[in-house]
């Protein structure tokens, strides 16, 4: 699939036109446990929320103990038990979004029960969400995002793109001065799955008039080069031909019109993906890193396992755009 049938599909016009015609955001699923995170999760929320004019669901799950499966606790008493943490939500949401000086009326929530992932992929589904914003803990893993252990599976099946928020150095979103999104760094491997990620860096890019940074790390050698490599470090034809290959396929990624709305610039390092897109997020200062995912999960691949890593350094807010079956 090219370039432009990625952005014809999700609604990019073929024509220069309005930067709000490139982006529509009509519904915003943000789920929260009420931690401090989810709670810098929904402000973000909140701001991509108003400015877009779209509908913001708060949701949260209530999941019955551990204790009630392992058949400790009577039906009814776990019944009384959810319906308990369910009263003390509704009113811990209230107290969030008042704090996050929104009034409850410009939100919908969403209380239930079950099972954390499986609820919120049904929302996304039934309500038709356009933007999932989650947040997450801190250096110990993508499993601990906030929602339990079930984050990295909702990244890889969620149909809508997931803004993932953790403390970043500087937040490009806020509810009471607005958003200033000035450098967005889109990190591309030349796949399939990171197409549609393109696509989204640029339309993101064109709504504010950002700088996109087009970036793509090359390995120092193939797997199947690397023992010759290693006997002759000299020679290693195969990162000259790489790096060649690779500027010209950058420099051919953005269409005009988009560069007519937002500067597009390229970079080509070479070392670990994982490294070097942290490396030039940082050298860069950008207030967004976006990224493509494979939908298979926990696969293994080399740049599946790309967008855990940069999630999970946390100082950049990160939108990972899953690749999705034609």
């Amino acid at each position: 699939m090219t370039l432009r049938e990625v952005l014809d599909r999700t609604g990019a016009p073929t024509e220069v036109q309005s930067p709000l015609q490139r982006l529509q955001i009509r519904n915003i699923l943000c789920p929260v446990d009420f931690s401090d995170f989810s709670g810098r999760a929904l402000r973000y929320a909140i701001g991509l929320a108003r400015h877009f004019g779209s509908r913001l669901f708060v949701q949260h799950t209530a999941q019955p103990s551990t204790y009630q499966f392992l058949g400790g606790m009577e039906a009814n008493a776990g019944m009384v038990d959810i319906e308990t943490q369910l009263q003390a939500a509704r009113e811990e949401v209230r107290r969030m979004l008042i704090s996050a000086g929104i009034d409850t009326s410009e939100a919908t929530v969403l209380l239930n029960e079950g099972f954390v992932p499986q609820r919120i992929l049904e929302t996304i589904s039934k309500e038709a969400i356009d933007l999932l914003v989650m947040g997450t803990h801190a250096h110990r893993g993508f499993n601990r995002l906030v929602l339990g252990s079930f984050a990295e599976d909702i990244i890889h099946q969620a149909v809508c793109p997931v803004l993932v928020v953790n403390r970043p150095t500087k937040d490009f979103v806020d509810p009471d001065q607005g958003e200033r999104l000035r450098t967005i760094l889109l990190a591309t491997d030349f796949s399939r799955h990171s197409d549609r990620a393109l696509a989204y860096a640029l339309k993101w890019g064109c709504e504010w008039g950002s700088k996109v940074v087009l970036f793509h790390a090359v390995e120092e050698a193939a797997p199947a080069m690397r023992g010759l490599v290693d006997l002759f470090p000299e020679y290693n034809p195969y990162f000259e031909q790489q790096v060649a290959g690779a500027w010209e396929k950058i420099r051919d990624l953005a269409p005009e019109a988009a560069r007519q709305w937002c500067q597009v610039v390229y970079e080509v390092r070479q070392g670990n993906p994982k490294d070097e897109i942290l490396r030039v997020a940082e050298e860069q200062a950008a207030d967004l890193i976006i990224t493509g995912a494979r939908g298979t999960g926990r696969s293994g691949a080399p740049w599946g396992s790309v967008s855990s890593t940069v999630v999970r350094d946390g100082r950049f807010p990160v939108l990972v755009v899953r690749e999705l079956s034609a």
